[in-house]
């Protein structure tokens, strides 16, 4: 007897050979609905699966586990999936995870994240999927599992942190190179060696013991060190890939590490319109990070003016003010040639974050586009020479230089002015 798929189907489907026309796949659709119903009554209640996610801190650059924890509440066994969600500048590496868990079952499962930004981030949704013994349906719930990712600055000047270190070690008296100047305080005495300054001879006492001594000297310690980095539209231009409050954030963390480890006192003042954050001494490197991590640029004129009031508010007395900031037509209006009169009183270090696509445009490959771009590019440069040569008139001291060798060019300013005593 030759059988038709139709007939196999519904023999298959136990229904009788005899039912013809449009009631056959009436049957197959309420046979269907029928068992996907079923399957979907035995997948059992998502939201009896409890999902936990720890809070993750790293550092932007590097990866991280996101570790997801899921236990089943329910008094049967439950089978699915659950997705790890994070927020789109996340890359998160193998976020399904499939599951088979009995009563009172948990399993623990592990995910590599990458963030491409810094900052406190909110973890996305978690959605667990429940799955039906026949696979036909199941149910599914999305919960947002209370997860915090804080991304800590990348840190990448910390390069550049042993070679100053070392400086900072000749300049304290901890190797054989001992300098005096003005600000330094007396150490001790040792005998002359042949390359010695004659200058620091200590007659009387050389005088006196019969051989010829010299005095060593030590940077004074306990110096105020106040950083100020400016949040308004300046700081929001790209240079490269990062906009310039990043190369700011680097040279602070740099100009923290050393200044914890010269005794000095480091203050951070984070400005645009108003102040943004503010980080007194005795932060940890790690406190200090966490709390520049969440840094952005406004889009508003940094108020240089409070700026000097809130530089004078912290240190009536002499101290070291490192500024970092653009040199561009966004900060005249903004009053920094006004403000820098009112902080005559301390030592101030202007940095500036120079964009290396500034170089590249003037060169002139022969076309009209291009000369208008070295044209523009020349302007630019010069403006930019122009500001810093009046900031240099009204006693400031202007560091310039690409992103990546700022913090280097702060932490040296630093260095000179504590070997020359003007902190």
């Amino acid at each position: 007897m030759f059988v038709t798929p139709r007939s196999a189907i519904l023999l298959a489907l136990g229904i009788p050979l005899g039912i013809a026309g449009w009631h056959w796949p009436v049957g197959v659709l309420a046979i269907t609905v029928a068992a996907c119903g079923a399957d979907w009554l035995l997948a059992g209640n998502p939201r009896l699966l409890t999902v936990t996610r720890p809070d993750v801190t790293m550092r932007l650059g590097t990866s991280a586990s996101s570790v997801l924890v899921i236990r089943n509440e329910d008094t049967r066994i439950r089978r699915g999936t659950v997705r790890n969600g994070w927020p789109p500048s996340v890359a998160v590496t193998d976020p399904v995870v499939e599951f088979r868990l009995g009563p009172g079952a948990d399993i623990r499962h592990v995910s590599t994240i990458e963030p491409s930004r810094r900052g406190t981030l909110a973890g996305g949704p978690v959605t667990v999927r429940t799955c039906g013994p026949l696979g036909l349906a199941g149910r599914q719930h999305e919960t947002h599992a209370e997860t915090t990712l804080r991304i800590l600055p990348e840190f990448q000047s910390r390069r550049f942190l042993p070679s100053r270190l070392t400086r900072l070690r000749e300049l304290t008296g901890r190797s054989l190179l001992l300098v005096s100047g003005e600000g330094t305080e007396f150490d001790s005495l040792r005998e002359y060696v042949r390359g010695d300054d004659v200058r620091a001879i200590d007659w009387r006492s050389t005088a006196r013991r019969g051989e010829t001594l010299v005095r060593t000297w030590r940077p004074e310690r306990d110096r105020r060190i106040i950083s100020v980095i400016d949040c308004g539209r300046s700081a929001a231009s790209r240079i490269g890939s990062a906009p310039r409050i990043d190369s700011s954030i680097d040279a602070t963390l740099l100009l923290a590490a050393l200044s914890q480890k010269a005794g000095d006192r480091l203050h951070v003042l984070a400005h645009d319109s108003a102040q943004r954050v503010r980080i007194d001494p005795g932060d940890t490197m790690f406190g200090v990070a966490a709390k520049l991590g969440d840094l952005t640029p406004s889009l508003t004129q940094t108020d240089w003016v409070a700026v000097a009031a809130a530089v004078r508010s912290i240190s009536p007395s002499k101290a070291l003010v490192v500024i970092s900031t653009g040199l561009d037509s966004g900060v005249i209006p903004g009053g920094l040639l006004e403000a820098i009169p009112l902080m005559n009183r301390h030592t101030l270090l202007i940095a500036v974050s120079s964009d290396p696509t500034l170089e590249h445009m003037t060169r002139v490959d022969g076309t009209v586009h291009s000369a208008y771009e070295a044209a523009a590019a020349h302007r630019t440069l010069l403006e930019e020479k122009a500001l810093a040569e009046h900031l240099r008139r009204l006693g400031a001291r202007v560091v310039i230089a690409p992103p990546d060798r700022l913090p280097a060019a702060v932490a040296d300013a630093y260095l000179d002015l504590k070997e020359a005593g003007r902190l």
